[in-house]
């Protein structure tokens, strides 16, 4: 598969045809970002289509100076957080709150482990989607592309149009927060 620089080469050049490959490459993992961050399957594919046609209507001045997955990201972003306002305060509440409850959890559960284990881990999951549910958008959305979807600070800055010092410090402060707020919650006996 090109690499992102192949990628935007072509996009420059008026390709139609390569926004189908970076959708390949780059729709499942917008797709699960999207999920987390509006609780909605179906509005989170909407949001991908958008983004690729976005990338299909981009003129060449207007394509990203830093990376492709960065600025994908960053109109993905942008994209979610419109929805967000739309939604009326509970629906959002209550999607979240389905989420939480349907969902395997946002940690990977070791199938190996002991029954006990895997309740103990599962637990440990839902104390933190609960935490990620309380974040603002813009820090839960930097949590999610670095410890969900694996974005490196360069992306996230892209993304968040941040400079990188910038990025490092809105990390730093999420994880700062999720730290918190989950050493509140285990010691509430939540």
């Amino acid at each position: 598969m090109p690499d992102d620089d192949e990628f935007m080469q072509r996009l420059k050049s008026g390709d139609a045809g390569v926004v189908d490959e970076i959708g390949k490459k780059y729709g499942p993992e917008l797709q699960i970002f999207c999920h987390r961050m509006v609780y909605d399957a179906q509005l989170a594919e909407d949001i991908v289509q958008e983004v690729m046609m976005r990338c299909c209507k981009a003129e060449a001045a207007a394509m990203p100076t830093g990376s492709l997955r960065g600025w994908l990201y960053r109109v993905a972003r942008n994209r979610c957080i419109d929805e967000l306002r739309k939604m009326h305060p509970q629906a959002r509440l209550t999607a979240a709150q389905t989420v939480r409850t349907d969902a395997r959890g946002v940690l990977a559960i070791d199938r190996a482990t002991t029954p006990a284990g895997r309740a103990v881990k599962q637990d440990r999951a839902r104390k933190v989607q609960i935490v990620i549910d309380g974040m603002d958008d813009d820090l839960r959305a930097v949590v999610i592309m670095h410890f969900f979807q694996g974005l490196a600070n360069a992306e996230i800055a892209d993304a968040l149009e941040l400079s990188l010092s910038g990025a490092k410090a809105r990390l730093s402060r999420a994880t700062r927060l999720l730290r918190e707020r989950l050493k509140s919650l285990d010691d509430s006996g939540i």
